[in-house]
């Protein structure tokens, strides 16, 4: 029974051709169009107007009687002096999103440089010995310490990436002919009066989903490639494998969506909010570069930490938000599938 569920809703998904050929060209439209947009961002090494200082400041530091002054030095020569705690300035550091930052300790400081803002170390270094001589404050230790940031990609790469991410998170149009088909059919009546359990009727939706999106997004992916160039990196293996792990999530979620609304409507709309959402705060229209858009949204987003996995794969070869990124899915996946099962073992799925 299960082998027949899984061939006849295939079957009903690739029937909609105007769907399955719009999941697939609108990420490689997408594609060319943000990144010729955001083409000089992202190809182009410009230097700043203002540079963006972040800074942490110990209780007993010699520094925080002459702070507030510092502070105005420092804007007049073009550095803006932001509090930031050590791990989260560091990581800005590395992301390119601060161009120095500093530490300051009791009688020390120590300066985190990378190799393009070394500009910005000599006239931090200019405004400290300036301030340090009209407090008439013996000079401090310090020493500077060079770290690598993260390389930036270029922009069709970007976008090559998070467009693909983006539009299987809206894979729930997929199975819409398999939902629509199942209420007409009353399948769910049916099959209560057959030794059919509510698990292999779940999979019965889930894999032929998984597997269509799947051929979507390679389809997307090779297109791309050939035409645009877009470079995945050397861990293609791992990124197809974190691709094929959204997969199942985006079913899982877009199954769950369905049973619990009983609207398809309403299921769509509800997912296509809930993804800008994500894919607002999470880099897939604004680079998580240079976002503007608040962090602590950005760390709730599931959008958020595919894109940073699957973009520094690609520019560096590894990424510290893999692991979470791999939890992240593999919980929408557990969270998605058991809500589905018991809402259609109990009956509340009825009328899907």
């Amino acid at each position: 029974m299960l082998t027949y569920l899984i061939k006849n809703n295939l079957k009903l998904i690739l029937r909609g051709k105007l769907i399955f050929i719009m999941m697939i060209l609108m990420p490689v439209f997408l594609i060319t169009l943000l990144s010729s947009t955001f083409d000089g961002m992202l190809n182009v090494n410009y230097s700043l107007k203002e540079y963006d200082v972040g800074y942490t400041v110990s209780e007993d530091s010699y520094i925080l009687p002459m702070l507030e002054t510092m502070k105005t030095v420092g804007a007049k020569s073009k550095l803006k002096l932001i509090p930031y705690a050590k791990e989260v300035g560091l990581e800005k550091l590395n992301d390119q999103s601060l161009d120095l930052y500093i530490e300051f300790g009791t009688r020390e400081y120590v300066i985190y440089q990378t190799e393009e803002t070394k500009a910005a170390t000599m006239i931090l270094k200019s405004i400290m010995s300036s301030c340090i001589q009209r407090g008439s404050i013996q000079e401090a230790a310090y020493h500077v310490e060079d770290i690598t940031a993260n390389p930036i990609p270029e922009s069709k790469n970007y976008y090559g990436i998070v467009e693909i991410v983006y539009f299987m998170w809206c894979g729930i149009l997929s199975i819409s002919a398999v939902i629509n088909s199942e209420r007409k059919g009353q399948i769910r009546s049916r099959m209560k009066m057959s030794p059919t359990s509510a698990f292999s009727l779940y999979l019965g939706k889930f894999i032929p989903c998984v597997i269509v999106l799947c051929i979507q997004m390679g389809l997307a992916m090779i297109i791309s490639f050939f035409s645009l160039g877009i470079d995945w990196g050397e861990k293609l293996i791992l990124s197809l494998g974190i691709l094929f792990l959204q997969a199942m999530a985006v079913s899982a979620f877009s199954i769950m969506l369905y049973h619990v609304f009983q609207n398809t409507a309403a299921a769509i709309v509800s997912c296509f909010v809930i993804v800008f959402g994500w894919g607002l705060f999470g880099g897939s229209f604004q680079t998580y570069m240079f976002t503007t858009t608040s962090d602590k949204m950005a760390a709730v987003s599931p959008i958020y930490y595919l894109n940073r996995t699957l973009v520094e794969y690609s520019t560096k070869g590894s990424s510290e938000y893999a692991l979470p990124c791999v939890l992240i899915l593999i919980a929408l996946i557990v969270i998605g599938s058991t809500i589905s099962v018991l809402l259609c073992k109990f009956g509340k799925g009825e009328r899907v």
